[in-house]
């Protein structure tokens, strides 16, 4: 009989390449996580890994055997969903995420709502970026987070979750008010000697950037970092360069700050709710995706962004 919590195990490796990095998502040391991955290989009968210097990487057999996982994680996800069902209902924990804009345009009013419509659910909530916040779904530290996407960008590959489209909307160009280019429509090939206000290094909000400007036919200047949109538009605002930015992030007025959509280079972001594939069964999850649209439509609507499709 094939162990679940080495599967787990197994899953957690393939999914994060070294023992070491798997080792800290599960909260266990190395060579725990060795002797699992050991008796795995004992207990199937076959190898399922081949070292290349630091990082595991999957044998054939050991592919198919992380697919299996997955589906029998989903299946489990399920099992237990129909069980709350059942015996819970709409209590207990519910652990929820989202990046920090999201966290206060969507998932704030959305557990506003929930905690007013079943008061006996126990909510919490915190803000990381997705490429923190996944991991952590992943691991069943989390039940629900809210992530993001750009077009034209590769889609982070998450096995094991199912996601939700909660809205999209439009990529603009944030310029100083002193600006010689602030008083017209903006190309952003005009842009090509500007000082960038980007993410942090490895984040989407970075990768974006290099993208919308690689597709103007220039590579920009990424001195300046930030994940924080407000400490972005207060660099803009005092002059220190140019910035992406979205609808969601523009909820207060930036009286050095000018905003235009670019007339040249054309991207969206889409935001998702993202939880375990079969946990969205679970009342207490499909109470908080419903919340989730709900808030998601109140605020396409105030935005004027289109309906979700």
């Amino acid at each position: 009989m094939l162990n679940l919590n080495r599967l787990r195990f197994l899953r957690e490796v393939a999914a994060r390449g070294t023992i070491a990095a798997a080792a800290r998502a599960l909260f266990i040391t190395p060579s725990a996580v060795s002797q699992q991955l050991a008796l795995l290989e004992r207990e199937t009968g076959v190898q399922l890994f081949e070292r290349t210097g630091k990082r595991l990487r999957l044998t054939a057999a050991g592919q198919a055997l992380v697919e299996d996982a997955e589906r029998i994680f989903a299946e489990i996800e399920r099992a237990e969903a129909h069980l709350d069902a059942y015996s819970h209902g709409l209590r207990g924990p519910l652990r929820t995420c989202a990046f920090p804009t999201a966290a206060r345009a969507l998932l704030v009013p959305a557990l506003a709502r929930l905690q007013a419509e079943h008061p006996e659910l126990a909510v919490s909530m915190v803000d990381l970026e997705p490429e923190h916040s996944l991991p952590m779904l992943k691991s069943g530290e989390l039940d629900v987070v809210v992530t993001y996407g750009f077009d034209r960008l590769p889609e982070r590959t998450n096995r094991g979750t199912e996601r939700f489209l909660l809205f999209s909307e439009p990529i603009f160009i944030a310029l100083p008010a002193s600006h010689p280019l602030a008083c017209r429509d903006v190309r952003v090939a005009e842009l090509a000697d500007e000082q960038w206000i980007v993410g942090h290094d490895g984040s989407s909000f970075l990768e974006v950037v290099v993208r919308v400007c690689n597709d103007a036919g220039f590579d920009p200047r990424v001195d300046l970092h930030s994940n924080d949109y407000q400490v972005i538009l207060a660099a803009v605002q005092a002059g220190l360069g140019v910035a992406i930015v979205v609808p969601t992030a523009l909820f207060a007025d930036y009286p050095g700050v000018v905003i235009r959509e670019p007339t040249d280079v054309r991207m969206r972001r889409h935001v998702h709710a993202v939880v375990r594939t079969g946990s969205s069964e679970r009342p207490a999850i499909a109470a908080a995706l419903g919340a989730l649209k709900a808030a998601a439509d109140a605020l396409a609507c105030e935005l004027k962004l289109p309906a979700r499709a």
